[in-house]
């Protein structure tokens, strides 16, 4: 006869993915000023483009190979135009490429920077899509906007955003955000991430920092300031500015909300303040380009000054804790290009809003600020960038998953998974510790060592039963099985064990249970078999 137990199942812990650490282009780009631009890999094969990072946009975008550097996208087309906008996607070489038509990024002013006044008309496909140079995974179908004009958009952007891409046009038709595939498969321990635009103007040019999953801090000034998620989604990131100063001078007459985006290099501020800085900074508007253009006297003027401006953050109007962000004037320090402008010259990135909803800290505010997102916890942090040598050594910092309670974890800053050959890259494979594989085995021993000491000191006893007492027979439905279901909803077996074929009646001990279950079977084979059901324990 063979009797199937149960074995309980130890379940160990498992050991969280590292944080991701996405590396920078090595390149200074961009038709506004010296950004530190990222890799994407797009489509199959893959094609290498250099895009900037989007704090707020859902998807990514592309310059589009047909017409991006045509007459249709610029009058005058740079001899180095494709490497100027970071290369160029054709989505008619890549066999991965599902087009979903041409759509606009934003609708009558809602969603991705439509508040700011951006128009422009995409190729919207699902493609394969990764970040960095072979460093991260590639998910497919990942919304990829392509795109052909060269303003507002010059160069293509990486979008950090979570919300998926709805397209209503297509039947409600989603497709997940890069960032949350990486937290759905595994690769990441928690929606977070961690990003600074770098600082071509510090110590040996200093590029940007992309985190996911955690934080470096070793490139913080560390503060006790959270901010929570204001509730509209297109722009969640909004601190109260409560101050801005220079040289003692105050330069914002009440605090304001602000949106914190990288997308936008400007920063974008009241009437009133933006006239402050024109009387502080000797700033004049230029009607044409609707930018603060300087000349070389104005240009070298300011850099002989030197002067800064700091901003006094807090996630309150009035009170409450703060923190300052200081931006030097070589945060300023910016150039402007065709198509732009005609020629290129200096300017200061400042823009007057035409309302509250366009209040933004855009890109140069994030060359000296330091920018972390927890999307779990719905808060985030803003912190002044640190400038020592030692800054440059990674300390990257874990942010656990809101669902495991673990604090942050010090972790390695080389450690990030290594994609697979395939095109959909595996996700990282937690491993159980020494100690867990241990424990399993003890208890798997012990469980086993119990049920033969179990089985064996009951067939013993039948036997001596069966020497002094004449052997009955007993013969009863299959019901007498099927009632022991009934205690439990637990099936388990466990290796098959022969008894003796004289044997007609036995009892099994019940672990957990002090009651003893008598399972009684035809005796017409030499070998029986019988299912062991644990009790409502879950023993």
């Amino acid at each position: 006869m063979a009797i199937y137990l149960a074995e309980r199942e130890n379940h160990a812990r498992l050991e969280p993915p590292q944080p991701l650490v996405i590396p920078p282009s090595q390149i200074f780009e961009g038709l506004d000023g010296p950004w530190s631009t990222f890799n994407l890999r797009v489509g199959t094969p893959e094609q290498d483009v250099r895009v900037l990072v989007s704090t707020s946009a859902p998807q990514s975008m592309v310059v589009l190979s047909e017409y991006g550097c045509t007459e249709k996208a610029m009058v005058n087309v740079p001899i180095n135009c494709k490497d100027s906008r970071g290369q160029l996607f054709s989505p008619n070489i890549s066999s991965s490429w599902q087009d979903q038509g041409s759509y606009d990024i934003n609708v009558e002013g809602r969603g991705f920077v439509g508040s700011l006044g951006y128009r422009q008309v995409v190729e919207v496909g699902f493609e394969t899509l990764g970040v960095g140079l072979g460093s991260a995974p590639k998910f497919e179908n990942q919304t990829v906007a392509a795109f052909a004009d060269a303003l507002p958009f010059y160069m293509g952007v990486f979008g950090l955003g979570t919300q998926p891409v709805n397209l209503t046009f297509l039947a409600n038709s989603t497709s997940p955000s890069y960032f949350s595939s990486l937290k759905t498969k595994g690769y990441i321990p928690s929606l977070s991430w961690s990003y600074t635009a770098g600082a071509k103007y510090r110590l040996k040019q200093v590029s940007g920092q992309l985190i996911f999953g955690g934080r470096d801090a070793a490139r913080i000034q560390p503060n006790n300031v959270s901010f929570e998620f204001a509730q509209d989604q297109d722009r969640d990131l909004v601190v109260s500015i409560q101050g801005i100063y220079s040289n003692s001078r105050s330069l914002l007459s009440a605090p304001i909300l602000a949106f914190i985006d990288s997308t936008d290099p400007l920063i974008w501020l009241p009437e009133s303040a933006c006239v402050a800085f024109e009387n502080a900074f000797s700033l004049t508007l230029d009607s044409a380009s609707n930018y603060y253009l300087l000349n070389e006297t104005q240009h070298s003027t300011l850099l002989a000054a030197n002067p800064s401006v700091t901003f006094r953050i807090s996630d309150l109007l009035s009170g409450g804790q703060f923190v300052d962000i200081n931006l030097p004037y070589s945060a300023f320090d910016l150039t402007i290009k065709y198509p732009i402008v005609e020629i290129q010259t200096y300017y200061f990135p400042l823009r007057k809003a035409a309302n509250d909803t366009q209040y933004t800290l855009g890109r140069t505010f994030l060359q000296e600020a330091y920018l972390t997102v927890d999307h779990e916890r719905r808060n985030f942090s803003v912190s002044q960038c640190a400038w020592t040598e030692d800054a440059l050594i990674p300390n990257i910092i874990s942010i656990a998953s809101n669902s495991t309670q673990i604090q942050d974890l010090p972790t390695r800053p080389t450690a990030t998974p290594k994609p697979s050959d395939n095109t959909m890259s595996k996700p990282h494979n937690p491993h159980m510790s020494t100690s867990a594989i241990a424990g399993i085995i003890i208890a798997l021993v012990s469980l086993f060592a119990g049920i033969f000491l179990c089985i064996w000191v009951f067939v013993s006893r039948r036997r001596q039963k069966a020497n002094s007492e004449p052997l009955e027979l007993k013969h009863e439905s299959s019901s007498t099985l099927g009632n022991l279901s009934e205690v439990s909803s637990v099936v388990t077996s466990v290796p098959m064990v022969e008894l003796p074929t004289n044997e007609i009646s036995y009892e099994i001990c019940t672990e957990g249970n002090s009651s003893i279950n008598r399972i009684e079977l035809d005796a017409t084979d030499s070998v029986y078999t019988a299912t062991y059901v644990a009790n409502e324990r879950g023993y």
